[in-house]
């Protein structure tokens, strides 16, 4: 594969980062988990969301975007706009939330969403969502979460949307590139605070023991986001789960090291490396832990993965 980007691609990241650059993007400081609706409402209108159902980008184009988008502090819902709207529900409006298993189950986005997309064990429904459906869920991540207020009508109401493997593998991509993202994020203000904090008379990111840490993360965000790429191009589902995996496992000890460099301070709602981490926190076991990804795409590599990859997640009602 290569790994630079083609001239189709460089175009598409040219307008994303105009789309970006333009945009008054609302923080709230202090506030645990908050939804962008102004760069929601920018990317929408921009049409980039529909980028993976157009041959020149296709879903390479469309992790780029997510990647990319997730390095901001700001939230919104890439994912499931980005990869898999395109390819299963174009018509159907936008934000959605994906509901994994259990119909009851708390899920990003959900109370932000006009669409909820419910991933079986082996087929997705659709459903829309109208005001009164959803609830806020008090969680402790970044992300905005949300549960149906009456799960089984929502269902009922829903239709069916075809099988649910190729809906699997663009999430993993999705899940990889929002860690990747993220962890650059928070890589970029832990590094401006190691470079103007000083300790023993010397800027913090000046010691051996740090640089090795940080080089480290950078190494293994870099790798998370070229198999992200790597999976989007190639189109298998060993290579989504063993990106997604990848990512899940190093995610852990990156904003371990992370938070350890920014202090006390890194643990409070003042500094702004909550916004990255406790969404990463979020990812890092989206779909299972990354023992299930490994183990999925181990059977693919082996010949004994069950036959439609999804392990026991089943769709309760």
């Amino acid at each position: 594969m290569n790994l630079q980007p083609s001239e189709d691609h460089r175009a598409f990241l040219d307008a994303l980062g105009k789309v970006l650059a333009q945009t008054d993007i609302e923080i709230v400081d202090g506030q645990r988990s908050f939804f962008s609706a102004r760069l929601d409402t920018a990317l929408e209108d921009s049409g980039l969301f529909e980028a993976a159902g157009m041959d020149e980008f296709g879903p390479v184009a469309a992790a780029m975007l997510i990647e990319e988008v997730s390095r901001l502090p700001a939230i919104v819902e890439l994912g499931a706009s980005s990869l898999v709207r395109p390819l299963v529900c174009p018509e159907w409006p936008r934000p959605l939330a994906i509901i994994d298993g259990h119909i009851a189950n708390p899920a990003r986005f959900l109370c932000e969403a006009r669409t909820v997309l419910f991933v079986g064990e082996t087929e997705i429904r659709l459903g829309g969502l109208a005001e009164g459906d959803c609830v806020p869920a008090e969680v402790f991540f970044a992300y905005p979460m949300g549960r149906l207020k009456d799960p089984q009508a929502v269902f009922a109401r829903s239709e069916p949307a075809g099988p649910s493997s190729e809906v699997r593998r663009r999430l993993a991509i999705a899940t990889t590139c929002e860690i990747a993202g993220a962890l650059q994020g928070a890589l970029a203000a832990v590094s401006d605070h190691v470079t103007a904090r000083r300790q023993f008379g010397r800027p913090l990111g000046s010691f051996q023991a740090v640089q090795h840490r940080l080089a480290k993360a950078a190494s293994d965000i870099a790798a998370s986001r070229l198999l992200a790429l790597r999976a989007a191009d190639l189109g298998g589902m060993d290579d989504a789960l063993m990106a997604m995996g990848f990512a899940q496992d190093c995610a852990v000890r990156i904003v371990y090291d992370l938070h350890q460099f920014m202090g006390a301070m890194g643990l409070t709602l003042e500094h702004p490396l909550y916004r990255w981490t406790y969404r990463v926190k979020r990812l890092a076991n989206e779909g299972g832990s990354s023992f299930r990804q490994f183990r999925d795409a181990s059977g693919i590599l082996w010949g004994n993965a069950p036959e439609d990859f999804t392990g026991d997640r089943r769709m309760a009602r």
